[in-house]
Order: C-alpha cells, then sequence, then structure tokens
C-alpha cells in the first residue's frame, strides 16, 4: 500500500503575529492566490494523487491561515475529495474563539489543531512570541480541545533560549490533555535570520536528545529515534511515548507557498515549480534537486559516508546555515563507522 504523501500549503503571508524566530519576512497578501486559483492548485494536488493512486494528508498554515478569506471554501472542497485522506490547521492560536472552533468542527476531514507554542510558561513563550501571547493561547485552547473532536498538538521550535524550558512544555501538554507535542529545531531564515545565534550547538541538540532519552526513561537505541530531525510526544495512551519525526524532503512531501510555488519543505526555501502552471507530479517529477538530496553520495561530510539507511541529515538546517544543502548536517550526534562504505 502507498504512503501518504504529506502537504502543507502557506495560503497567505498575513499574520497577526511577527515572532523573533519566524521563517516569512513578508506579512502582507501581495502573493495570495483568490479562490480561483487556490481551487486550481487544489486540482493540480489532486490530479498528482489520482495518477499515482495515494492519498495525501494537508495542513493548512500561514502566516496565520484563520485570517484567510478563502480558507473555509478550500476546507469544503478538499473534504470532499476522496483522495484527501486528512486535514490538519497549523495555526499560532489566537483566533480559535467558540464560533471559530465551532465553524472548523463542520469539516469531518480536518482532525488535527496544531498550536505553535515555544515555551511551557510565560516568560519562555513570550521572549519569543509577543508579550501576552502564552494567556491568549492558554484560554483558546480549552475550546479546541473540548469534547476531543480534534487532535490538538503543540508545535515547539527548539532554540537556544528555551531548549531546557522543553521538560515544562511536555508536562504543560499532558495537563492540558492534548494529543502531543512536536519538537522541531529553529532554522534561520527570514526574521530568523536576524537572530541566528540562537540556532542550538551540536552540544545543545545532544543536551535536549539525552534530556528527552532521561524523561522517558529509554536507551537511545530502544527509543529508535536517532535517524529523526524532529521528535513527538504521544499522549495518547496510559502512558506518554517518544518518538522520531521523518524527515518527508524529496521522500513524501512539499511545501505549497502563498503564490502556488512549490518548496520542497518549508525550511527549505528552493523553488521546485507552480502549482498554478502544472500538476503536482509534473513538479515532483520533472526536479532536478529532489533526486539529488536522495542520494547519498552528493552529501558531504560524514553525511556521505553514514550507514544510517534511513536518515540523510537535515537539509534544511545544512542549508541555512552553510548556504550549501549537501553539507554534512550541522547537530549530527551520530558516529558513521568507518567501514560501512
Amino acid at each position: 500500500m502507498d504512503q501518504t504523501f504529506y502537504i502543507q500549503w502557506h495560503m497567505t503571508n498575513s499574520c497577526n503575529l511577527r515572532c523573533s524566530h519566524c521563517y516569512q519576512d513578508d506579512f502582507t497578501t501581495d502573493n495570495d492566490l483568490d479562490w480561483l486559483d487556490l481551487k486550481k492548485v487544489s486540482d493540480h494536488i489532486l490530479m498528482a494523487l489520482q495518477g499515482w493512486t495515494r492519498k495525501a494528508c494537508i495542513h493548512l498554515t500561514g502566516g496565520e491561515p484563520l485570517l484567510k478569506p478563502e480558507l473555509f471554501p478550500l476546507l469544503d472542497y478538499l473534504n470532499q475529495q476522496p483522495r484527501v485522506e486528512e486535514l490538519g490547521i497549523i495555526t499560532n492560536g489566537l483566533l480559535l474563539d467558540r464560533e471559530m472552533v465551532k465553524n472548523l468542527q463542520a469539516f469531518g476531514k480536518l482532525k488535527k489543531i496544531k498550536i505553535s507554542l515555544d515555551g511551557g510558561d510565560a516568560e519562555t513563550n513570550d521572549s519569543i512570541r509577543p508579550v501576552g501571547t502564552f494567556q491568549k493561547v492558554m484560554k483558546n485552547l480549552p475550546l479546541v480541545n473540548e469534547g476531543g473532536r480534534f487532535e490538538v498538538i503543540l508545535m515547539f521550535t527548539v532554540m537556544k533560549r528555551n531548549y531546557k524550558n522543553l521538560p515544562a512544555l511536555i508536562r504543560l501538554g499532558q495537563d492540558l490533555r492534548v494529543g502531543g507535542v512536536i519538537i522541531e529545531r529553529f532554522i534561520p531564515w527570514g526574521r530568523g535570520k536576524a537572530i541566528q545565534g540562537e540556532v542550538l550547538e551540536r552540544d545543545h541538540w545532544r543536551e535536549l536528545v539525552e534530556g528527552l532519552y532521561d524523561f522517558f526513561s529509554v536507551e537511545p537505541e530502544e527509543a529508535g529515534t536517532r535517524p529523526y530531525q524532529a521528535f513527538q510526544v504521544a499522549f495518547q495512551g496510559t502512558e506518554p511515548e517518544l518518538m522520531g519525526a521523518s524527515c518527508v524532503l524529496g521522500e513524501d512531501g512539499v511545501c505549497i507557498m502563498p503564490e502556488g510555488i512549490v518548496f520542497p519543505c518549508r525550511r527549505f526555501p528552493f523553488p521546485i515549480g507552480n502549482l498554478l502552471e502544472d500538476s503536482l507530479k509534473t513538479v515532483w517529477e520533472r526536479s532536478e534537486i529532489l533526486p539529488r538530496v536522495r542520494d547519498r553520495q552528493n552529501l558531504k561530510g560524514k553525511c556521505g559516508s553514514c550507514d544510517q539507511a534511513d536518515c540523510t541529515g537535515c537539509r534544511s538546517l545544512a542549508y541555512s546555515l552553510t548556504g550549501d544543502f549537501f553539507a554534512e548536517d550541522p547537530h549530527c550526534l551520530y558516529t558513521p563507522n568507518p567501514w560501512s562504505c
């Protein structure tokens, strides 16, 4: 059975926040598509899925997606498509009032609401996001969680100023009875370039990973997270579970920008096509860069000789910090077997 194809669709650059680590530096609606063009992009996605006989999980985000007037028509259209398996929203959580939540509940395939939160307390979160953001999210989050209609996931971007606060965020997630926490590294693009010094050093990343192992009382090999570039903590079972979050770059997913441009990943801002002009299948299959980043022979440093079959390092981090997406992953903690190649 074919794997799910993952799409993160940034519908708009417009946002009601100006977070210091944001990968955007444009917050206008200048590149936003109207409904007819959004439908055209949707149809170019659906055409590819039909050709591949695959289904998709599509997350709509921004900017702030709840500011986009066409959000609900697009949700309605995608919700009716057999090739769309699941829908999600990634939001800063500030506009999730009772009426908004009720309107979102109308779409059966909308399963996940992911809310950005960068600390387990106001002091930490609001040192990255505007002051007052933490309390507003705390006020709105119970409305989304009510009745268990949605799986609520907290999205944590880890950097120097907040990585030690991760255990507090995990405990907060448990207390709030959300579905889990996703932990992603800060990669400096857009506004984030001004605070590039906040990118974790390798030793910080090691400290965070080892702290996670200690928090969950697991051995590294037992955790099975070595090849992963991010982590997810799931709270659905009787005990919290630590999982590795796979990178889909060049394998099973893309990012779509407001004007229809396709990136391999939002943190890998390298245009490979435009869905106003071509089917996703055409963009994917004609891309020259996707097969190159999938081929370990093109990778440099220890990433090129690594014996971990399911890992090619974080191409986005290498690209952002060195300008070379084939460079060695600056955070890699693994020492390859010298006899593996």
